[in-house]
Parts: C-alpha cells; sequence; structure tokens
C-alpha cells in the first residue's frame, strides 16, 4: 500500500501527485476497512455477545451475512469519504504548486472507483478473516503485519516476487495503478479488471470461510 509518505515524495519527483496522493488516502481506507470488519465480527466474542445474538437470530448464516453486507457498504462509504477528503486536501494544494489536477482523466478516474471498490472488498475480507480466527488482537495484528509487512517484502524479494501480483495487496494495485510510464511499479501487475475479478474473489473465499466455520462452530 501506498504511503503518505512516498506520495509527497512523487510529487517533488515530478510523478503524478493526485494519483499518488489517491492512492495513499486509498491504502488508509483499505486498512480501516479491514480493521473494522474484523472488530465488527470478533467484537461478538471479545464482549461475549456471540451468544445472544445467534439465539436470537437461530441462523447464523444470516447474522454473517448481515455482517458481510454492512461492513462491504461502510468499506465502500470508507473509500469514498477518503477519496474526497484527498481531493479537497490536494488539489488546491497541488494547484498552488503550479501543479494540473485533472480528475477527469482516464486512469484518476479508474483509481478512484477501483480504489472505493478495493476498500469495500477489504471489509469483506476483515469479516471473513475475522470470523476464521475469532480473536480481536489476532485478527487485527495479523492484518496489519501482513498488509505492511509480508507483502511489501514479497514484492522487494526477486525470486518470489512474481506472486505478488495474485496476492490480495497486488490485486489492488492493480486496480489502482497507474498509466504513467514515469512511475513504475517494481513487479508486472495484472490489467485493472483482472486485479478486480482477483480482489473480489479473495472477498468471496474468505467470506464463505468464514460463514462455515462460524455456522459449524461452537460459540461458547
Amino acid at each position: 500500500m501506498a504511503s503518505l509518505i512516498s506520495a509527497f515524495s512523487e510529487v517533488d519527483q515530478g510523478g503524478v501527485p493526485i494519483e499518488a496522493l489517491l492512492n495513499a488516502a486509498i491504502g488508509f481506507a483499505e486498512l480501516i476497512a479491514a480493521v473494522l470488519g474484523v472488530i465488527g465480527i470478533t467484537g461478538e466474542y471479545r464482549h461475549l455477545t456471540a451468544t445472544p445474538t445467534f439465539l436470537s437470530v437461530p441462523r447464523r448464516g444470516t447474522v454473517v451475512g448481515s455482517k458481510l453486507l454492512l461492513y462491504l457498504v461502510t468499506g465502500l462509504l470508507l473509500g469514498a469519504l477518503c477519496v474526497g477528503a484527498a481531493i479537497a486536501v490536494a488539489a488546491p494544494w497541488l494547484d498552488a504548486r503550479g501543479f494540473t489536477v485533472d480528475l477527469g482523466a482516464e486512469s484518476t478516474v479508474r483509481i478512484i472507483v477501483g480504489g472505493i471498490l478495493a476498500s469495500g472488498i477489504y471489509g469483506v475480507i476483515g469479516v471473513g478473516v475475522g470470523a476464521l480466527l475469532r480473536n480481536q488482537v489476532a485478527a487485527v495484528v495479523g492484518i496489519v503485519i501482513y498488509l505492511f509487512v509480508v507483502e511489501p517484502i514479497l514484492s522487494a524479494i526477486p525470486k518470489v516476487q512474481e506472486a505478488y501480483p495474485y496476492l490480495p495487496g497486488g490485486a489492488a494495485s492493480a486496480l489502482t495503478a497507474t498509466d504513467d510510464p514515469n512511475v513504475q511499479s517494481p513487479v508486472d501487475l495484472l490489467e485493472p479488471w483482472q486485479g478486480g475479478l482477483l480482489l473480489l474473489a479473495y472477498g468471496l473465499v474468505f467470506a464463505i470461510l468464514g460463514s462455515m466455520l462460524t455456522v459449524r462452530r461452537d460459540v461458547t
């Protein structure tokens, strides 16, 4: 995921500033969406409300399904909010520095739409991971370490970086990659539509596994 520091660095180096800043905002939205999804399902176990929740709604799959839908929407809204905030803050700042901000450019629109969709899917992934692990701290720490440590390391190791495009972070990056030849990715990413489908597949897999395990597992 892009960071705000690297985004501002690209501005100074003459890269694509608005796209770099949008990617930084989207990366933040994806992380928060995933963490919120984890908290949304693991909170039931952490605060001992799982038993009354599942007793009031005997079909556990309905409970998990509603949480998946809730955090999909939450992730979409969070992505839209972060993108909107980034544009509201960055556009005047970039304009003052002499950069042309074209929010209607094809690559910029794709980054905005793809980033919002990715944020929603990460909300679903968070619910799925939380349902699988149940332990809130372990799930949150696991997601943070994976996104900020494991994937960046894998993308930097020559012998294994070819697998990075097929990981969740690589799929999300394909959705928000810039067309500018001056901003090169360290690995060859998938096409945006391929990355979107792959990230959606990850979301569905985690959702299905989490739902199946929740339905079959003792909640006490």
